[in-house]
């Protein structure tokens, strides 16, 4: 997902994520010596062809739209850029989220 965004013409991007322990990690300037420390360093060598490259933590209920392209996207076998639309599956979430 991150490398997409270069490939399109991306220079500034926010990723949110709704576990607080890799978002730190991802947040951290220091060596990560955890089991993922390998996939927050290629994350972070990543974000280097960005201007910005912001990581910030967010509840899982905030974002059901999100959570919802992930666990559908894992269901079908695919990978999801959302440039200017939004699957049909997720319409109906999105406005329930706006709403509240």
């Amino acid at each position: 997902m991150i490398k997409m965004e270069l490939h399109v013409g991306l220079k500034r991007v926010e990723i949110e994520g709704d576990t607080l322990s890799v978002i730190r990690k991802l947040q951290s300037k220091g060596i990560n010596r955890s089991v993922i420390g390998a996939h927050i360093l290629n994350i972070r060598a990543i974000c280097e062809g960005y201007q910005v490259c912001v990581f910030k933590h967010t509840l899982r209920q905030a974002n059901e739209v999100a959570h919802l392209l992930v666990v559908e996207g894992l269901k079908r076998n695919e990978e999801i850029y959302l440039i200017g639309e939004v699957p049909s599956y997720a319409k109906k979430v999105a406005k329930d989220e706006i709403s509240t």
